[in-house]
């Protein structure tokens, strides 16, 4: 029987954390651990949203599980504004440090300031698994700790790059340069390569790094998933829906406390195409629904976990010139965002209108956690009740 998309994506996002979580982190482990009760999840909208296509009234229609399910269990910022440089590996790097952050913009060079993963870690005594970033952006691999001396490793979080992951896995899964099924091996390799690469960002191309060999048993498995998926006559996956899998493979596995996850098929906007780049507003609130719904189900989330919700920074006006395709005329349009919170700690049904910074969302994660930002431009935003 043929494996439905989503099926078989589940499946590969399992092999692949069979293959890589637990060695990887298990190797790491120290000692004494201080595990918080709270658990904090950052959502990011990423690759840039303008406020008049989300949380505008006339946005409404492009999140309706934000609009009609998630704002009303919690609290709402439509007044939030990124400073800074408006692009991605800085604004994101803004949002997890408090600190306007000015490094290679295609991810070459870690933050310049400490990350919340790093301060959590440090002060908590906690190991690797207790704080991750799952990033569709390719870019992202050192979005997880800073350069700073004192810091970075041993103290930064995992980061998994999951469609960079998986064509690693699978260019190894089909390396094989004979026997029976070559060709359709090739023609997944192929194929597999252009649904997952997005192309925009050419630079910064980052593929995770692993010498361990996949097993034939589970090579055959894999190949055979990623060809009947590939061959599926629906609409190609997308990398944030991998991006949810992986997650929610690391949510079961080991519970961290400090979790960012990068969605980011909306960044397909600078291909100009205006349905595509509202297709993947919708997809990317229904994902932030369905891993809501996802806390609900984990005893070791539920009732303890905060979900902030935030955009990286928008996009720019048609006034700019070029529209919702790019973000670089950094005008306010670029830098007009919104957050939304709910959860633990979180009054329901509240909207404020006061502004906010994306530079706030740093020191409020550190004051849920219980730690303490070295270095931090922001503010904890008041409203929450900790």
């Amino acid at each position: 029987m043929k494996l439905q998309r989503r099926d078989a994506l589940r499946i590969m996002a399992a092999c692949m954390a069979d293959w890589w979580l637990p060695r990887h982190l298990f190797a790491q482990r120290i000692s004494a651990p201080r595990k918080p009760e709270r658990r904090v999840i950052v959502v990011t909208f990423g690759g840039g949203v303008r406020y008049e296509d989300t949380m505008a009234p006339e946005g409404w229609a492009n999140i309706p599980h934000l609009a009609s399910e998630l704002v009303p269990q919690g609290l709402v910022y439509p007044v939030a504004r990124h400073e800074g440089l408006t692009g991605h590996f800085n604004s994101t790097g803004a949002l997890v440090t408090g600190t306007r952050q000015n490094v290679d913009a295609y991810g070459s060079e870690a933050p310049v300031t400490p990350t919340i993963f790093e301060q959590f870690r440090k002060e908590h005594a906690l190991p690797p698994e207790e704080a991750w970033v799952i990033a569709t952006n390719k870019s992202f691999g050192l979005m997880g700790g800073s350069k700073l001396r004192g810091f970075g490793d041993p103290y930064s979080a995992n980061v998994v790059l999951p469609k960079q992951l998986l064509i690693k896995t699978i260019k190894s899964a089909v390396s094989t340069n004979s026997g029976p099924g070559v060709e359709d091996r090739r023609a997944l390799a192929e194929r597999m390569m252009l649904a997952l690469d997005e192309g925009y960002e050419g630079f910064g191309w980052r593929v995770f790094e692993s010498e361990r060999t996949l097993g034939p048993e589970l090579k055959a498995s894999l190949a055979k998933s990623l060809l009947d998926y590939f061959n599926d006559p629906a609409v190609p996956t997308s990398g944030d829906e991998l991006t949810f899998f992986m997650t929610k493979e690391i949510m079961n596995r080991f519970a961290p406390s400090l979790l960012v996850v990068n969605f980011w098929d909306i960044d397909i906007a600078h291909y100009g195409a205006y349905s595509l780049y509202l297709d993947a507003i919708r997809r990317t609130d229904r994902l932030v629904h369905e891993l809501w719904q996802h806390v609900q189900t984990l005893p070791a989330y539920r009732d303890r976990t905060t979900l902030i919700v935030v955009p990286e920074l928008g996009r720019d006006s048609d006034v700019a010139g070029n529209g919702f395709a790019n973000h670089r005329s950094g005008d306010e349009s670029c830098r007009r965002v919104w957050l939304v919170a709910l959860g633990a700690g979180v009054p329901k049904g509240v909207g404020s209108q006061r502004p906010i910074r994306t530079l706030d969302v740093a020191p409020t994660v550190a004051q849920i956690l219980g730690f303490k930002m070295v270095e931090c431009e922001g503010r904890p935003l008041p409203e929450l009740a900790f």
